[in-house]
């Protein structure tokens, strides 16, 4: 299976968590250095540790068991 990478941002405001999808990247090399252009961006530079890279598989379900809602 191919594996690509996700780029995420998160961040506490106001207590709540909010979250960024940024992309997805066809390397962990490219996600790092697409993490290191938006480090330097306004927004991103106060909060440079909320980024998160991860694998993910194409052709993958990741959430299966369905949701409720509050």
């Amino acid at each position: 299976m191919k594996r690509v990478y996700t780029v995420n941002h998160s961040y506490k405001l106001n207590g709540c968590e909010e979250i960024k999808f940024i992309g997805v990247f066809s390397s962990e090399k490219k996600a790092k250095k697409a993490v290191k252009k938006l480090k330097k961006q306004k927004g991103f530079k106060k909060y440079k540790k909320g980024f998160n890279i991860g694998p993910c598989l194409v052709n993958q379900i990741y959430w299966d068991g369905g949701f409720f809602s509050y």
